[in-house]
């Protein structure tokens, strides 16, 4: 059986980066996706369509095919006392903000200094290359609503 648009997959994984460092992995319960329906980064679909069920698989994504590139547009300075006092600012610390239209995101402390915090909203994977190992557990055809819906329902699915 080969996978195809609209089945519903379940694989093993692990994340590199391009240094062998583990970024992120299915750790003992596959992961489950609508295959086709763009709820895994594009490059990782592509190289899984018409692929075996129970085959393994090396595949490299590059940015603009995995979360994309870095763009140095989404690095914002803000003033330190537009943040809450309390916060104890480290590098990487992960943040929410609310934009002026009342939009709350993810943003990640880049630098700072006594008066100023930078801020950086791309994806914390933009501009990696990508490492998956990648083995193909098991494949089914999904559900009208899981189609309609356009991701998979119940335990093990995943919400990308």
């Amino acid at each position: 059986m080969t996978i195809s648009k609209g089945d519903v997959v379940a694989i093993d994984y692990v994340l590199r980066d391009g240094k062998g460092v583990q970024i992120d992995a299915s750790a003992g319960e596959p992961m489950t996706y609508l295959h086709g329906y763009g709820n895994i980064v594009p490059g990782l679909e592509g190289a899984l369509d018409g692929a075996a069920v129970g085959s393994s698989h090396e595949v490299v994504v590059a940015p603009h095919d995995g979360y994309g590139e870095h763009d140095p547009e989404q690095v914002k300075q803000v003033p330190r006392k537009m943040l809450p006092k309390e916060l104890e600012l480290k590098h990487g610390t992960e943040l929410m903000v609310r934009s002026p239209d009342g939009n709350s995101f993810g943003v990640r402390v880049v630098n700072y200094d006594r008066e100023h915090v930078w801020l950086d909203a791309n994806h914390p994977l933009a501009g990696i290359t990508l490492h998956f190992s990648v083995t193909i557990r098991s494949s089914r055809a999904a559900s009208p609503e899981e189609l309609a819906h356009g991701h998979v329902h119940g335990p093990g699915g995943h919400h990308g």
